[in-house]
């Protein structure tokens, strides 16, 4: 299994470092900072390839089955933490998206042009978060259902009387002699 960015708890995009700091007040300033915005731009990028790579780990596994020997319990309790973190990155997220929307102006500056396309890559990044965060919660809500309807108690039907061991123990013999021939060797 591939890790994935998503996954760690100290997991934060670039542009929403910048925009949840203190220095917020300086964020024109240091968007104005070619070098800055450069280096801005690069953890941009590389947000989006980390976005990529975690929406190709959940399209392989988001079909799939929980394994057999997983405990329905600890999977189900892991599907909670999973809509938790959707919850908290909905509500971290959604400001800054709107934030960064409203800041999108159409403008002839060529600075204006890089900085609105940071802005337009930062919003693909905090929305793609926040449909893998989906996706990643209902791929285990789903598998935890799955879990929990497979998990069916077979019991054996209760006996009355004595039970004859040399009638089962024949019985055994004429439906498995491959099994026991093995055995025997």
């Amino acid at each position: 299994m591939r890790g994935t960015a998503a996954l760690r708890l100290d997991f934060e995009p670039s542009l929403l470092r910048v925009l949840n700091s203190s220095a917020l007040k300086q964020l024109d300033r240091r968007l104005r900072d070619r070098i800055e915005l450069e280096r801005l731009r690069k953890e941009t990028q590389n947000d989006l390839v980390e976005l990529k790579d975690a929406m190709a780990w959940l399209v392989e596994l988001f079909d799939r089955s929980a394994p057999d020997d997983l405990d329905p319990d600890w999977l189900t309790e892991v599907a909670r933490q999973a809509q938790e973190k959707e919850r908290q990155a909905e509500a971290q997220f959604r400001p800054v998206i709107a934030a960064l929307k409203g800041a999108l102006a159409p403008s002839d500056d060529k600075f204006e042009a890089d900085v609105q396309k940071l802005f337009r890559d930062g919003i693909e990044v905090l929305e793609g978060w926040l449909a893998f965060y989906h996706g990643f919660h209902v791929m285990l809500a789903r598998q935890a259902a799955e879990g929990r309807s497979a998990v069916e108690i077979l019991r054996a039907r209760p006996v009355e009387g004595d039970i004859d061991h040399e009638a089962v123990t024949r019985e055994i013999i004429e439906r498995f002699p491959k099994i026991l021939a093995a055995l025997a060797e």
